[in-house]
């Protein structure tokens, strides 16, 4: 292929398609229609002598020669970008960026409203696409394939990290649940049956979980969920106990019909902190996202 024959701007439409698999994302991400993107794809698919996405099912999915172009395209990107946004102004009323960040259900909840809000009065054409938490979050990191991670300072991946929020533990039942008091003794919490917490993709639950875990209280786990808005409404008309971080009970405690009930047990507090590839350290649009992501997590 020649350099000097080939738009390098269909790089960076590549990179999307590659990353999301999806033509109508990946428009979405470069703010263009579903037809532009498609035409695109057309025009990228000429250039390698490939059809680089291939129809599986409902699904797209990558080619072998597209699997091997899909790092070191990335890459590319990056390097160009990073290079491009050295010392240069970020001004969000006019910037055109998409950012990704992995977090958990409950993160998104506390959060996205009022990300929402400024980003529509103050960065009109920003976008943010929330990732659950998974296993590979650390290396979808370093490749660059989100751009943040929201993660309980328990774990330690090797990137920067600034610390976000802090939150308590309580219990929630059904609002017609038998148990009536505002706090449970050891006893009445271990009898009942329990809906555990469980991160994607992973053998643990939540920090609370752990805890629990980890002095020997052995509870009757009668079912599990990877989201914790779920959980509460899981509850409605069951004898039921979950584990559930305060802001979030407290907030759906009208719509989900749930009461909160003290732990017996002093659980340790759940600590968010917002993490992200070193490579973004320096760029003018991260550091605008850390910073609004800071400061409403500090109003909370």
């Amino acid at each position: 292929m020649n350099l000097r024959q080939f738009d390098l701007n269909l790089l960076v439409a590549l990179d999307v398609l590659l990353t999301e698999r999806n033509v109508t994302r990946a428009g979405e991400r470069l703010f263009l229609s579903q037809p532009a993107m498609s035409g695109i794809l057309a025009r990228l698919r000429h250039a390698f002598h490939d059809e680089l996405l291939v129809r599986v099912g409902r699904n797209l999915e990558l080619t072998s020669l597209a699997v091997e172009l899909a790092v070191p395209v990335h890459q590319c990107v990056q390097q160009v970008e990073d290079l491009l946004s050295l010392r240069q102004p970020f001004a969000p009323e006019t910037a055109r960026w998409s950012f990704r960040v992995a977090a958990s259900d409950y993160v998104v909840f506390l959060l996205l409203g009022p990300l929402l809000k400024g980003l529509t009065d103050l960065a009109p054409h920003i976008s943010v696409r929330f990732f659950a938490l998974e296993t590979a979050v650390r290396d979808r990191l370093a490749a660059g394939e989100v751009d943040f991670a929201v993660l309980p300072e328990e774990f330690e991946p090797e990137a920067p990290s600034v610390p976000l929020f802090e939150d308590s533990w309580v219990c929630a039942v059904w609002s017609g649940h038998s148990h009536t008091k505002d706090r449970f003794t050891v006893d009445e919490f271990l009898a009942l049956p329990h809906l555990s917490f469980r991160l994607a993709g992973l053998d643990h639950g939540s920090i609370a979980e752990s805890f629990l875990t980890e002095i020997g209280c052995e509870r009757r786990i009668v079912a599990s969920t990877e989201s914790f808005a779920t959980a509460l409404f899981l509850l409605r008309g069951t004898s039921l106990v979950t584990l559930m971080p305060r802001r979030l009970g407290e907030r759906l405690r009208q719509a989900a019909e749930i009461r909160l009930i003290e732990p017996p047990f002093d659980v340790p507090p759940l600590r968010e902190k917002l993490i992200w590839s070193p490579r973004y350290t320096a760029s003018a649009a991260h550091k605008w996202l850390r910073t609004r992501l800071t400061e409403i997590a500090g109003a909370l």
